[in-house]
């Protein structure tokens, strides 16, 4: 009896520890949002820089190979320039576009209630006022106050991803200082590589997706005349790393714009299905077959997280949710303590069988060998 009294108090306190510390994780993001947001940044943009250093490294000259200075001097240069110039785009073709939105905005409300007079159906009473309160100005004004607020903090950015890349010469020896024991440091070193491994996949597969979702994007709305078609295939491109809510948001943008641009029901439908169908294959077919089972996270997750970062961190937070979260399931999924909480964050309860610190670990609901795409 006092064995599985001790039991069940053990687990009592575990529960509590772990709820205590994902309300004082969540607290401390919210409170120091100025702080940590750009640090959260600067991170992305050190791996990012990292990553393509490394294939930098791996061009061929010959038997030559570029030197580790030059490898991240040119991919540092190269991903601050495809932000500076996307910025510059965002920001020049968003000005424009809240201009003329108010003009976009009436000519939908007088289509939609012309519409509504031709249907030989009674008006509801209240659609002309919900329709009167329809204000896209508003929520264009909020990406845009957004976009510039992070544009803003790009000073800050930097100084993070340059104390970054100093921290990173010493990484080895302070690995070296923590485990004294070479084989448990051996052990370590190969379970940090195959996380790093596991990131790199996923940060490299919806990169990927991303961008040719907002590439081809731009060629339909571009072939179909639409306005500000740059604009929309970078907000495509970056509501792509939202799951399916993201990608709804951006579809309904530029399809609305056609029916107000054209006037025509058959641009608004050509528009739509085309970027919606382009949507649906590369998220719902492509993506999972280059993902498989394991980078997944359950939908509920996802709202839920959307939710979390919106209220904490604001728009930015909503781009930068899941792929937090994904980076959390990645690196739970290593680990035997922390495993149960990446098969609750992912979609299914299956994860691919992955070697964590202290050996093999066992499969649990179906992970071993599960190659199933979801």
């Amino acid at each position: 009896m006092a064995s599985g009294a001790q039991a069940s108090s053990l687990r009592i306190r575990t529960y509590f520890y772990w709820t205590a510390s994902i309300a004082l994780t969540f607290t401390v993001l919210a409170v120091g949002k100025d702080l940590l947001l750009p640090l959260v940044i600067a991170l992305i943009l050190w791996y990012l820089v990292n990553a393509l250093a490394q294939g930098f490294g791996r061009i061929p000259f010959g038997a030559w190979r570029l030197p580790v200075p030059v490898r991240f001097v040119l991919s540092g240069i190269t991903i601050l320039s495809v932000l500076f110039g996307l910025s510059a785009m965002v920001t020049g073709n968003i000005g424009d576009l809240i201009e003329v939105m108010p003009v976009y905005q009436r000519n939908l409300e007088q289509f939609i209630v012309e519409l509504f007079d031709r249907i030989p159906i009674p008006e509801p009473p209240t659609f002309r006022q919900v329709l009167e309160g329809l204000n896209i100005t508003a929520g264009l004004s909020r990406i845009a106050v957004a976009t510039t607020g992070t544009i803003g903090n790009i000073g800050i950015v930097l100084v993070y991803m340059v104390f970054l890349f100093l921290e990173q010469k010493s990484f080895d020896e302070k690995l070296r200082a923590l485990v004294a024991k070479n084989e448990r440091r051996a052990e370590l070193a190969t379970l940090i590589r195959h996380i790093e491994s596991d990131i790199r996949l996923y940060i490299g597969i919806k990169m990927l997706t991303s961008s040719g979702t907002g590439v081809l994007s731009y060629v339909i709305m571009k072939l179909a005349g639409l306005d500000f078609a740059e604009f929309w295939a970078i907000l495509i491109f970056v509501l792509n790393f939202i799951p399916t809510v993201g990608s709804i948001i951006a579809t309904i943008f530029p399809t609305v714009l056609a029916l107000v641009q054209f006037q025509s029901f058959a641009a608004f439908l050509g528009i739509g299905l085309g970027i919606g169908s382009l949507q649906f294959f590369i998220g719902n077919i492509l993506e999972p077959r280059l993902m498989g089972s394991r980078l997944n996270l359950s939908p509920l997750v996802i709202v839920l997280s959307l939710a979390l970062f919106a209220a904490m961190w604001g728009f930015v937070g909503m781009i930068l949710s899941v792929p937090i979260m994904s980076i959390f399931l990645i690196v739970f999924s290593h680990f035997p303590r922390t495993r149960p909480v990446a098969i609750l964050l992912s979609r299914r309860g299956r994860l691919d069988a992955i070697r964590s610190l202290g050996g093999d670990a066992a499969p649990a609901a179906g992970v071993a060998g599960d190659s199933e795409l979801s």
